[in-house]
């Protein structure tokens, strides 16, 4: 259910859910309505990778990083390394032990100009605002 209900969220496309969605949803993956709640069960949705996933995740990056070994074969990355911070794009909120976090969507070229102007100028992190991709209200 954790791995269905994680796929779920990365796939979502509506507006208010993901501003970048890493994958493709190719059935039920829930309504705006009901938050992505009235998702269909795992039998029914199938997904790939998103085409821009592996601009944000180079491929070029996949020989650096850490990978896990299970059974003598290296199955997967500890951590995937995206060339902007992801939790600022698409948000995350959750809870845990005594704390609770909720961070809103911004936007990814206003993130990336941000990481630019600090890496070539050495300038300060402006205040930005949260966005979400195709909100027009």
């Amino acid at each position: 259910m954790s791995l269905t209900q994680t796929i779920v969220g990365m796939a979502q496309n509506f507006v208010g859910s993901n501003n970048i969605n890493l994958l493709m949803p190719n059935g039920q993956f829930g309504s705006r309505n009901a938050g992505g709640k009235d998702h269909a069960s795992a039998r029914y949705i199938f997904t790939c990778l998103n085409k821009i996933t592996r601009f944000i995740y180079p491929e070029a990056d996949d020989h650096v990083l850490k990978y896990i070994e299970d059974d003598g074969q290296f199955v997967e990355p500890e951590h995937y390394i995206p060339i902007i911070p992801m939790g600022l794009v698409n948000g995350c909120d959750g809870i845990g032990t005594g704390w609770s976090t909720n961070v809103p969507n911004f936007n990814p070229r206003e993130i990336a100009n941000m990481i630019m102007e600090r890496l070539e100028k050495s300038e300060p992190f402006k205040i930005i605002h949260p966005w979400y991709k195709g909100f027009v209200g």
